[in-house]
């Protein structure tokens, strides 16, 4: 019996519902103290650096003067008209002037035949002058027949030419200059390999050689 009665008791307690708990009041923060506001002292102006301020205001203020005239300057040249400039008409050209006639031409002058020796080493002056035509070319290197009686044979050599201000040659072992002569035949000029003869109008021309020119003279 006794065991049943704890057990109801128990039983009753288990079903009942605690009381809330009560919230206990926060303690209040005390209020901040108000702080004393401390004033800096003014600061004391400098003299020297209040001159230089003031400069440097007047030397702004002066270029911005400047700036405002020079700009006006530029809106007065945008606005001015520009000036036509009238180009200089070209001179005209000068006329070319009109060639000169060309003088005409004089006629050739037939040149002289020249006579060389031949392959044999002859010049035969005698048949030339005795069968030459007038107008007819001569050829140097025809032997032509003619009496021994009617010819003279002379033998030149032309072994060397100096040349210099007055040229010389030597032939025949001679030294001659121009316009002297050699077995009647005038030196007529000097070159610097040859020799230039004339006889009865005929010109001879004898290079240097070592062999000698047999010349046929008509008598």
């Amino acid at each position: 019996m006794k065991f049943l009665f704890i057990l109801l008791s128990l039983g009753l307690a288990g079903c009942q519902t605690p009381a809330p708990a009560t919230a206990l009041p926060l303690p209040a923060k005390p209020a901040p103290e108000p702080r004393p506001v401390v004033t800096a002292p003014p600061t004391p102006v400098n003299p020297a650096l209040e001159q230089k301020i003031r400069q440097q205001a007047q030397f702004i203020e002066a270029l911005i003067s400047q700036n405002d005239a020079l700009t006006a300057k530029l809106i007065t040249a945008a606005v001015t008209p520009p000036v036509s400039v009238v180009a200089a008409a070209a001179p005209e050209p000068a006329l070319a002037p009109k060639p000169s006639p060309v003088p005409p031409l004089p006629e050739a002058v037939p040149t002289e035949p020249i006579v060389t020796p031949n392959a044999d080493g002859i010049i035969d002056l005698a048949a030339v002058a005795a069968n030459a035509q007038p107008g007819e070319a001569v050829n140097p290197f025809a032997v032509r027949a003619m009496p021994a009686e009617a010819v003279r044979e002379v033998m030149l050599h032309v072994s060397g030419i100096m040349s210099g201000a007055v040229p010389c040659a030597v032939i025949n072992d001679r030294l001659v200059q121009a316009g002297e002569t050699v077995e009647s035949l005038t030196v007529e000029r000097i070159e610097p390999d040859t020799l230039w003869l004339r006889h009865a109008g005929r010109r001879l021309r004898l290079p240097v050689s070592e062999k000698p020119t047999r010349v046929r003279l008509p008598l």
